[in-house]
């Protein structure tokens, strides 16, 4: 992977550095710096119902709007390592100049947290499903830490010993069970990388526990657009290879030494709800691409799936594939009429199976002394 050169220019990745007593953990040239480079991702789930016995269809997949389905080689292989399946964005603002009134920071702090906050709402990491099911992400919290600066030009080592630091001292909150927070360090105007080619970088440190502290840089050049630009890049290159042995490209994509990673060979951006992001690889589509709400009309029902209990009997199915970004309700409805009392009872259990996928897991009692048949009925209400 290489930077992008204030110049516009590329430039090689130079091997990692780290200061004295550093936890900075770096076998191979540093992750996720950022460039700007370009095309969009498909994303689809297929569902189907299944239990102990049987197996019945499911809604269709599911296509991105206005992309259509490429072939062609991938330009990325997955390695098997670490990725963030739902990630939880941590905006740390480093600098008392977050906090200055003369003169104001602008774009604030509540301007960027704002507009992250819909970043990951919103479609832009719905395309990230094809990369071993990562789902959209939420924003876990926005801090300001006042009581220390960055340096005029900082360096990895400093990034990572602030942010251990402040996790320790208790200013931002520690890793979540999952390990899926990416602790993003926005910097005030007027500091830069020590290798001022750079600015922005997705890396990771280790924590005396042993455990890893994913985390990014974003320089501030003053502009929210830009800002959001790099922070959109660092996200989806986090989500997909925090360490180096995710998703990285195949020999030849990307023409640099070091990892490759989605968002190096795309530079084009896109306004989406407001906010300025990069568009990101998707072997899918064969393309760079900012990935917008499928063109879908809700509400939309349908039968999911039949059923028969025996007198009192009680059944489990489960159905997967399920967008999350989905809000889907389910009713068990007799075909067997039973005049005179309640027939069925039924709970509605959730597997977050991946970070884009659900899985239902339905549980019907029949409460009459006679056999029941019954169709499994989804509606899904919106998004």
């Amino acid at each position: 992977m290489r930077g992008k050169r204030q110049d516009g220019s590329d430039e090689q990745q130079p091997e990692g550095h780290a200061a004295e007593g550093s936890t900075v953990t770096r076998a191979k040239p540093p992750l996720g710096r950022y460039e700007p480079v370009e095309r969009v991702g498909s994303f689809g789930g297929v569902t189907e119902l299944v239990d102990a016995r049987e197996v019945s269809a499911a809604p269709q997949p599911l296509a991105l709007r206005d992309l259509g389905a490429a072939g062609g080689a991938s330009k990325f292989v997955d390695n098997g390592g670490a990725v963030l399946q739902v990630v939880q964005v941590q905006l740390v603002f480093w600098g008392n100049a977050w906090t200055s009134t003369t003169p104001a920071p602008n774009p604030s702090a509540a301007q960027i947290t704002a507009a992250v906050d819909s970043m990951l709402r919103g479609p832009y990491l719905l395309g990230l499903a094809q990369y071993r099911g990562i789902g959209r992400g939420f924003l876990r919290g926005a801090a300001t830490i006042a009581s220390s600066n960055p340096p005029a030009a900082f360096t990895d080592a400093q990034v990572a010993a602030f942010v251990t630091g402040q996790i320790t001292a208790g200013a931002l909150p520690a890793l979540d069970v999952d390990n899926q927070t990416l602790y993003v360090v926005v910097m005030p105007r007027g500091t830069s990388s020590s290798n001022a080619s750079f600015i922005g970088e997705h890396t990771f440190t280790t924590d005396a526990s042993g455990r890893r502290v994913r985390y990014a840089w974003i320089t501030n050049s003053g502009a929210l657009s830009s800002i959001t630009r790099i922070i959109s890049h660092e996200i989806v290159e986090a989500c997909t290879d925090p360490e180096g042995s995710g998703f990285t490209g195949v020999a030849g994509t990307c023409s640099q030494t070091g990892w490759c990673e989605i968002g190096d060979i795309c530079s084009t951006t896109s306004v989406l709800d407001g906010v300025t992001v990069q568009t990101y690889w998707s072997d899918q589509a064969a393309a760079c691409v900012v990935p917008a709400w499928p063109a879908m009309t809700f509400p939309f029902a349908g039968v999911q799936f039949r059923g028969s209990l025996t007198a009192n009997q009680t059944r489990r199915w489960f159905t997967f594939n399920w967008p999350e970004w989905w809000r889907t309700q389910w009713r068990m409805l007799p075909t067997s009429i039973r005049p005179g009392a309640a027939q069925l009872t039924w709970t509605v259990d959730i597997e977050r199976a991946s970070g884009a996928f659900l899985t239902y897991w339905i549980s019907v009692t029949n409460l009459t002394a006679l056999p029941v048949d019954f169709e499994g009925r989804f509606c899904a209400l919106g998004r």
